[in-house]
């Protein structure tokens, strides 16, 4: 009898050890991928947003397969560098539709890259949505074309209302750079500055591989303008042409885009060049949940902080949206497209995004001043 209960102890005791037992959590199985491609200038002078551009988009992949993919699968980031520049955007775009066969591609972060693509993506029924590519004539690249950037139809407004009406200047002259974004800034601005009564008084370009603007300066000085509007295509070229304007003695006010100051450590390390730039950059709140976190988990993994905060932002909301298309329509690039030119009020890491009928979002733009190595808004 003894050895009965002493065995239906033992069983319980047993038992028991069984069921406190923790469970352990078996890492979410992925069957199969959805391939999308991601073509950003990873070299040169370009990745300087490229490369924060392909973290966010990056951190959007990861945080996706983290959550149980889509459907059951992995989102798979093909990556490719176009260099900023048509030639190899080209060369990106059909590599990816015809070799990897992608439906969706993320990119480029140039407008020359981006438009360099177009034809190949818009042939071939391929969805191509950039977060940085920003020339007007990116809104009449084709149906299955897309941003999460505004277009400088929108930028170079403002700048030109800014430069006319707040800074009540009315002779300007502008320097800029031989690509598709440059040349796309310096139509609009000047355009629109004409047609508000203001005079352009110089309209100096200057080649990408040129690091001598001595020619560009000594015109501009000459013209004895109000303002001096720099469109660069890269922090690096901004800040020499600035020294250079500086070194020749304009001591004009310098108005300029989101290159220079989106990338904020240049700021900080170039204060003395650029001490009273007065740039114009999609407005962009660091402060919001979705923001915030997205800029923290930059920084724990680049172990830097993000140094175009808005593109990679962009481009973050870029692959989150690609991922709710799949979800709800599948792999589909047509349903994909119907469901961007969907999109409302979708709550981004860079701000609420509409889409418009022409795949651009509607957002606003902030003023923003260099002052001793930060940025102070204006407007």
């Amino acid at each position: 009898m003894k050895s009965k209960i002493l065995a239906i102890l033992t069983l319980l005791v047993l038992s028991s050890c069984v069921v406190q037992q923790p469970v352990e959590e078996k890492p979410v199985q992925l069957q199969g991928s959805y391939k999308i491609g991601v073509m950003l200038p990873l070299t040169g002078d370009g990745a300087a947003y490229g490369l924060p551009e392909q973290r966010g988009v990056k951190i959007a992949i990861d945080e996706i397969n983290a959550k149980g993919g889509i459907n059951g699968r992995r989102l798979e980031g093909i990556y490719e560098d176009s260099k900023c520049n048509p030639k190899d955007g080209n060369a990106a775009a059909q590599k990816l539709v015809n070799i990897d066969k992608v439906k969706v591609i993320i990119g480029g972060a140039c407008s020359g890259e981006t438009l360099g693509a177009s034809p190949i993506t818009e042939a071939n029924k391929v969805i191509l949505i950039s977060p940085s590519a920003t020339n007007p004539d990116i809104t009449k690249a084709g149906d299955f074309v897309f941003r999460t950037a505004p277009s400088d139809a929108y930028a170079g407004v403002v700048a030109s209302d800014y430069a006319f009406k707040e800074l009540q200047i009315k002779k300007a002259a502008v320097i800029s750079e031989s690509t598709d974004y440059a040349q796309g800034l310096r139509k609009v601005f000047k355009e629109n500055f004409a047609k508000l009564g203001g005079e352009i008084a110089a309209d100096e370009t200057y080649n990408p591989e040129d690091t001598d603007f001595r020619t560009q300066v000594t015109k501009v000085k000459a013209s004895n303008p109000d303002v001096v509007y720099i469109i660069p295509q890269s922090p690096a070229k901004g800040v020499l042409l600035a020294k250079q304007l500086k070194e020749a003695g304009v001591s004009q006010q310098l108005l300029t885009a989101e290159v220079i100051i989106g990338q904020r450590s240049i700021i900080k390390e170039n204060s003395q060049e650029l001490e009273g730039l007065i740039g114009i950059e999609p407005k962009f709140d660091d402060k919001r949940a979705k923001s915030a976190a997205l800029l923290s988990k930059y920084k724990q993994t680049a172990k830097e902080e993000a140094q175009f905060p808005f593109f990679t932002a962009a481009a973050y909301d870029a692959a989150y949206l690609v991922a709710d298309a799949i979800i709800k329509y599948g792999y589909d690039s047509e349903k994909i497209r119907d469901y961007l030119y969907s999109v409302k009020d979708y709550d981004g890491a860079a701000g609420k995004i509409t889409i418009d009928e022409n795949g651009d979002p509607i957002m606003e733009y902030s003023v923003r001043q260099a002052r001793g190595g930060e940025l102070v808004d204006l407007k």
